[in-house]
């Protein structure tokens, strides 16, 4: 994508559900702006560390034993998949990690999706990432999971078969050489994941016959990975295996979202794979017991404000940086209408997209500018928008906390406060305790009516 030059390109370059790399034109590294979260905690974790050149190394004799489950934590539209994106472009090294990204909101059926369909996704992955660096795996284990999942689709089929239901189609055909071992392994995988987006009958069916033979699976699994690690080392192509596993939170519901994370983790820790998670912001309340099996760390919004309310002078940089990389100056009628949707955005990258989009349609094409008076039409709309469909109980909640929010003052955790930050009336910084009421909000008539009284 380029810069927007016209009005007209405006839309394009502000779309929030687009995640941007670190390869995209328009990347911004907010790094060492969000309070407490530090990239080296992070590194820590995985047991990386850099080098002389600056480059990362995992250290592998220490750690060959131990395995990484991290699950990063944040509100949405925070950046946590641009974040996740640098890691996997920093890490995936020789030296380092052989990084398998598993974007589970664009393949598979995120209003029907499982644990068990996240597992056989990840192994897809890792199969079609060695087949891009001719990767020579072991043929003994590539003929072992190969009969173990043509066995699993055989008894599948029987299922479905008897229910009536299309068959997976199997190929028998005697494997003659470790290519056709490999091609037959990741046809049987993606006939698999495709199964899964099928009628929930038939997804059913599929995960059952995994889910019934778990440990037989896990182990293989676990093979599997060890003998690919192995060969990554021996042809230098890495030392270890990262999975980051991206768009949980995109999933139709919390009720998914729950399965997946909560009633799966027996077997979440079965598989012995460093493993990056994103956590879905209404699930960080179950913290305590999360770290009975893995990691958390908190990824905050950017930090605009002190708790004293002194501006963060670098963040606000980075943010007209983030804005003027999509849109050039000369569409704005000055940098005040900039630093106004910023100030709005309250630390939010995806905030300030939309702050931006909605001026951009109020703005008067004939003048060929987003004016200031279109953005505090912007700010306005979206205010309003908000408060609309909050509950009474959510402005009595605010009311209570209002000096404390005011002055910065630590705020804990309570179911209320926890919806309140998922519905992002209230936004999180720092070590989770620095809590601020959306800044689009406190423009509604309804929130200077019932909160801060005045008109």
């Amino acid at each position: 994508m380029q810069q927007a030059k016209q009005l007209m390109e405006i839309e394009t370059v502000v779309d929030r559900f687009t995640p941007v790399t670190p390869e995209s034109p328009f990347y911004v590294d907010f790094k060492n702006l969000r309070g407490d979260f530090q990239e080296r905690e992070v590194l820590s974790m995985l047991n990386v560390q850099a080098n002389a050149n600056g480059q990362y190394e995992f250290q592998y004799d220490p750690n060959r034993t131990s395995k990484t489950l991290l699950f990063l934590a944040g509100m949405r539209g925070s950046g946590k998949t641009s974040e996740l994106a640098k890691y996997a472009l920093l890490l995936n090294s020789p030296k380092c990690f052989f990084v398998v990204t598993c974007n589970v909101d664009e393949e598979l059926d995120m209003d029907n999706v499982q644990y068990m369909d996240i597992l056989i996704f990840q192994l897809e992955k890792l199969l079609i990432r060695a087949s891009e660096v001719n990767l020579k795996l072991d043929s003994t284990i590539l003929e072992s999971m190969s009969k173990w999942f043509q066995d699993r689709v055989k008894e599948i089929n029987t299922s479905l078969k008897g229910e009536g239901s299309a068959e997976i189609e199997l190929d028998t055909d005697k494997p003659l050489s470790l290519t056709s071992l490999f091609g037959r392994m990741l046809g049987l995988t993606a006939r698999l994941k495709m199964g899964l987006s099928g009628t929930r009958e038939h997804a059913e069916t599929i995960r059952n016959s995994f889910k019934n033979r778990f440990v037989d699976f896990s182990a293989k699994f676990n093979t599997f990975i060890d003998l690919t690690k192995e060969q990554l080392r021996k042809e230098d192509k890495a030392r270890e295996i990262l999975f980051i596993v991206d768009g949980l939170e995109k999933t139709m519901s919390a009720d998914t979202r729950r399965k997946i994370i909560m009633e799966e983790s027996n077997r979440i820790r079965q598989i012995k794979a460093n493993t990056i998670f994103t956590l879905p912001i209404e699930l960080m309340k179950e913290e305590q017991h999360i770290r009975h099996f893995s990691e958390i760390i908190a990824f905050p919004f950017i930090k605009l404000k002190e708790r004293d309310g002194t501006t963060v002078t670098e963040a606000v940089a980075l943010f007209e940086e983030f804005v003027y990389k999509r849109i050039s100056p000369s569409l704005f009628d000055s940098p005040e209408t900039v630093k106004e949707a910023i100030r709005y955005s309250g630390g939010s990258p995806r905030q300030l997209l939309r702050i931006i989009k909605q001026a951009n349609w109020y703005t008067d094409e004939t003048k060929g500018k987003i004016t200031q008076q279109s953005m505090e039409k912007a700010l306005d709309k979206l205010g309003n928008n908000m408060a609309r469909y909050l509950e009474p109980g959510d402005f009595e909640l605010l009311k209570r906390l209002k000096t404390d929010l005011a002055a910065g003052n630590p705020i804990g955790f309570n179911n209320d406060i926890q919806g309140l930050l998922e519905k992002e009336v209230l936004f999180e910084y720092n070590d989770g305790t620095h809590k601020s009421v959306n800044p689009l909000l406190e423009r509604s008539k309804l929130y200077k009516h019932y909160v801060s009284d005045r008109p």
